[in-house]
């Protein structure tokens, strides 16, 4: 039998999940109405220097996170190679995996600013930065530009949106997935989440825009895909061939230079975090079960838009260049700086009030909540929210 949120008991329901801030997240659901403000009085309120874009600033906030990757590879380089006790390596490896992976992500985020010419005036200058960027981090630049570009087009609209659309009623039940049995299929699925669901997404467009009248799975590396537009033709096939050129560096340096032990500790199992953090915070940012999706009937761009949350994930805002506490500002500004997010968020609380979604809640506790929570929302209807089943 179907419940809601509100029937769980009071420790278990996702609506404790609040942090005293008048917020649409706490306890109540955003409003669906349309906002009684304009995007013009939103941005009238941002001091106008949050909208410059400078090249030598972007570039320095990009020199700093490259000279942290690089110090730890230097580190991680000197282990690998030495004579060292077991336990050396036992405490380093993880230490090393799980902090080249939060300083990556920084990167990645750099790569993606570049998508959104927020990295500096020039658009040739942002596709040259964020194409190695991303290539060095295994993500088709222009192809995910693209799509990401339409993501934003199109947020929270149940046709439309090309990331994080809701699975249907009938979907799950059609492959036997409506509920969870139990804990260990949950912790099952959110290790599935974190380890394959950006690939999964980029090879198959996996929880993206379903085109149904497309008889393959999209693909972001196919420029004939309905991702893409003809006119995309070439940046799809400049992504790919940029991948192709790194794949043959890392083969090369694996097999004539170093290692494949050198290529999977050094590399791949960051890249790994760096495809783990990206999955979290970026699936966190646009599901809740406060947090409607709309049919076309309903749906505005401004309305999509601030159909995401701001969460805190202590320092690692600062790492993550404020991506992940200053969201709401970057889906309404997206060519703005990340270094201006934070001073453009504190501008528009007060005008946005019951329309800003914020979440304190701990990232962990809100991943486990949001998977087990957020599970589908019904096959019809103008205004679609998550639900769940309760375990059997």
């Amino acid at each position: 039998m179907e419940t809601s949120a509100r029937r769980r008991t009071k420790d278990d329901s996702p609506a404790k999940e609040s942090t005293g801030s008048e917020t649409c997240l706490d306890g109540a659901r955003m409003p669906t109405e349309n906002p009684p403000f304009k995007l013009k009085d939103l941005k009238d309120a941002v001091p106008p220097h949050c909208f410059e874009r400078s090249l030598l600033t972007s570039s320095l906030y990009l020199l700093l996170d490259l000279t942290g990757v690089f110090v730890l590879y230097a580190a991680a380089f000197w282990v690998f190679n030495a004579s060292l006790p077991v336990y050396v390596h036992a405490v380093f490896w993880p230490l090393y995996w799980l902090c080249q992976g939060c300083v990556g992500f920084s990167v990645w985020i750099i790569a993606h600013e570049c998508g959104h010419y927020s990295f500096c005036n020039s658009k040739r200058i942002c596709d040259i930065v964020g194409l190695i960027l991303h290539t060095a981090l295994f993500v088709p630049y222009h192809s995910w530009r693209i799509s990401h570009a339409k993501h934003h087009r199109n947020t929270n609209r149940m046709d439309g949106d090309q990331a994080f659309v809701p699975n249907t009623r009938s979907f799950l039940k059609s492959e036997n997935e409506l509920e969870f049995p139990n804990i260990f299929f949950r912790v099952l699925h959110i290790v599935k989440y974190l380890t394959i669901g950006w690939p999964a997404y980029l090879f198959f467009h996996a929880r993206g825009r379903p085109y149904k009248e497309y008889r393959l799975r999209p693909n972001h590396f196919n420029p004939y895909a309905p991702i893409f537009s003809p006119g995309d033709f070439w940046d799809v096939i400049v992504s790919d061939v940029a991948l192709l050129v790194w794949i043959g560096i890392l083969f090369y340096l694996s097999a004539h230079v170093y290692s494949f032990g050198w290529l999977v500790c050094l590399y791949v199992v960051p890249l790994m975090n760096v495809n783990m953090w990206l999955v979290i915070v970026t699936y966190l940012q646009h599901s809740d079960v406060k947090v409607p999706h709309y049919a076309d009937e309903e749906w505005t761009w401004l309305k999509g838009a601030l159909c995401t949350i701001d969460r805190d994930y202590g320092i690692l805002n600062y790492v993550f260049h404020h991506l992940t506490d200053c969201h709401v500002a970057h889906h309404l500004f997206s060519y703005m700086p990340h270094y201006h997010m934070a001073e453009a968020t504190e501008a528009i609380k007060p005008i946005l009030g019951r329309y800003y979604a914020y979440d304190g809640t701990p990232f962990w506790k809100a991943l486990w909540n949001t998977d087990s929570y957020c599970r589908f929302v019904e096959d019809g209807g103008k205004i679609l929210w998550y639900k769940f089943l309760p375990e059997h």
